[in-house]
């Protein structure tokens, strides 16, 4: 485990301006990545820390820098997440220095700074269109009971010494796929026996986050039969050639479509 890559660790430095009601106006950050012995594909998640270094909160101010720095250990490689959970992470350490300088709720601060419904754009310039940032932030708040579960927490950690309790909300946003649109490509072959069983290959690879049991639900929905009657072959290219990597968030998107065209097909 040792000589095997791993995520990114990268430092910080960063300056920033607000208001006293916890606006952010202005933010000026810089990140180094640890690349380890060779850059591999540490530039890339470097590109996508300064591309995702505001999340979800609009900084009219923004000067974001990035480098991958070379050290004596092993080379750093792609994890899942691919640099959001640094930028989120230094954005979120942010948002909380601030909210203790100003004495107030951190998630007061939070949305103080969330990207509008209307004109909103990304530093990069992509426009937010149908934005349900705080949709999704007041639903998490309000199904989870944070509020009340937060106060509960608070006694009890004012009645505990030694056993401490803690609860946190975390807004993120995360861009599915890659910049190369034409590989947003899948495939997939369906086999129907006469018996009424079903033999279904697809390119995406399972590794354990349960792509083959999605692939299954959609096969028996449309086809209407039970899962148990469609059998899944393992991924292979002389099943199903010119497969995509099994990456970016996209992997069910993909292969999903590609099943229900398929079966669509006959």
């Amino acid at each position: 485990m040792i000589v095997t890559g791993s995520r990114n660790p990268v430092l910080s430095r960063w300056k920033v301006g607000f208001e006293d009601d916890g606006k952010l106006n202005a933010l000026d950050i810089s990140y180094y990545l640890n690349a380890g012995y060779s850059l591999d594909s540490s530039d890339y998640v470097r590109k996508l820390i300064v591309m995702q270094s505001t999340s979800v909160y609009e900084i009219k101010n923004l000067r974001a820098k990035g480098q991958s720095c070379k050290t004596n250990l092993p080379s750093s490689t792609a994890f899942r997440g691919f640099g959001y959970p640094q930028a989120t992470f230094m954005m979120e350490n942010i948002i909380v220095r601030v909210a203790e300088y100003l004495r107030l709720n951190p998630n007061q601060v939070r949305e103080r700074n969330m990207y509008g419904k209307s004109n909103s754009f990304m530093p990069y310039g992509q426009e937010i269109i149908d934005n349900k940032i705080k949709d999704c932030w007041e639903q998490i708040l309000s199904s989870s009971k944070f509020e009340e579960r937060k106060i509960e927490i608070d006694h009890y950690n004012r009645n505990n010494i030694y056993k401490k309790r803690g609860i946190s909300a975390i807004p993120l946003i995360f861009g599915a796929g890659i910049g190369t649109p034409f590989l947003h490509q899948a495939g997939a072959l369906v086999i129907v026996y006469t018996d009424g069983s079903v033999l279904l290959s697809h390119g995406g690879v399972e590794l354990g986050q349960g792509l083959h049991t999605k692939m299954l639900q959609i096969a028996s929905r449309v086809l209407e039969i039970p899962m148990e009657r469609i059998y899944i072959a393992e991924t292979a290219t002389d099943k199903v050639p010119n497969t995509f990597a099994t990456v970016a968030s996209i992997s069910s998107d993909l292969n999903g479509m590609a099943v229900l065209a398929c079966i669509h097909f006959f």
